[in-house]
């Protein structure tokens, strides 16, 4: 089992501001969430071992909670930073050429990159995780990031890629047995 969360908001998420790599705090509400996932993980029938976080403070400070909540260890990994939204960063997410570019799968935001590039950065950390039966893990992270980790685990149509969104802090768990991929072979 692997387990996923977005960061708890921010207030660039309330107003609709684009928050790739900005390094953006959680607001008072993302506090709150955060606690309420901390619990969430503590009530799990089958516990996480090990936590892995973007190095963006919102992902970082959400998963620093949880592990304090959960006496968990913290790793971080750059692998699960946010899309890099390029000019978009910081502007509002209303924008025409940022809702065009938000539905095309293999195109770069200017001076940033494409949903493609974000899931070919994840594929290997999945892919090592995978290998480790272990431990059941929790990654701290974005919506793109999450958006091409359940894409991973559940091939999604072009259209659903891109309509697909993760609440704030929503505690997602996908089952390694269950992956639909065309790279495993039958």
């Amino acid at each position: 089992m692997l387990y996923v969360a977005r960061h708890g908001e921010t207030e660039w998420n309330q107003k609709g501001i684009i928050s790739g790599r900005s390094d953006i705090a959680l607001s008072e509400k993302g506090y709150e969430q955060a606690a309420l996932l901390a619990e969430e993980v503590a009530n799990l029938s089958t516990p996480i071992t090990q936590i892995i976080h973007s190095p963006l403070e919102r992902a970082r400070e959400t998963a620093r909670i949880v592990a304090d909540k959960n006496q968990l260890s913290l790793n971080m990994d750059e692998r699960l930073l946010e899309l890099d939204y390029g000019d978009y960063d910081g502007t509002s997410d209303q924008q025409e050429g940022y809702l065009k570019t938000r539905t095309q799968f293999a195109v770069r935001y200017p001076h940033g990159e494409s949903l493609m590039d974000v899931y070919a950065r994840v594929v290997p950390l999945l892919t090592e995780l995978e290998q480790d039966s272990e431990n059941i893990y929790l990654l701290v992270c974005h919506n793109s990031v999450i958006r091409a980790i359940k894409n991973y685990f559940e091939p999604l149509e072009n259209e659903k890629v891109f309509d697909y969104r993760t609440p704030n802090a929503k505690l997602i768990g996908f089952d390694w047995k269950k992956i639909v991929s065309i790279s495993k072979s039958a």
